[in-house]
């Protein structure tokens, strides 16, 4: 059964990101985004408003259908966990 917390780990994947960096780019600590992945809180809707703008698919995450990306204003994390525009 998929479940929100496997999805949002599923888009972490796909986006090749730790959690810690996902977690930076949500505005999140790295135990939180773990309890997010393992079902054990829920993301708000501030986190995952910030996670859409590092290319996160926020729709699939919540209701198992695909969004189609426009990947010119996609923005990655570097490595101090700052968003830089790609």
């Amino acid at each position: 059964m998929s479940t929100y917390g496997s999805r949002l780990r599923q888009e972490r994947l796909r986006l090749k990101l730790t959690q810690e960096r996902f977690a930076t780019a949500g505005g999140v600590g790295r135990y939180a985004q773990s309890c997010y992945e393992r079902n054990l809180s829920l993301p708000r809707a501030d986190y995952l408003a910030a996670i859409t703008l590092i290319g996160a698919d926020v729709l699939y995450i919540i209701t198992q259908r695909h969004t189609l990306h426009s990947v010119d204003n996609i923005s990655t994390v570097s490595e101090n966990g700052q968003l830089t525009e790609s």
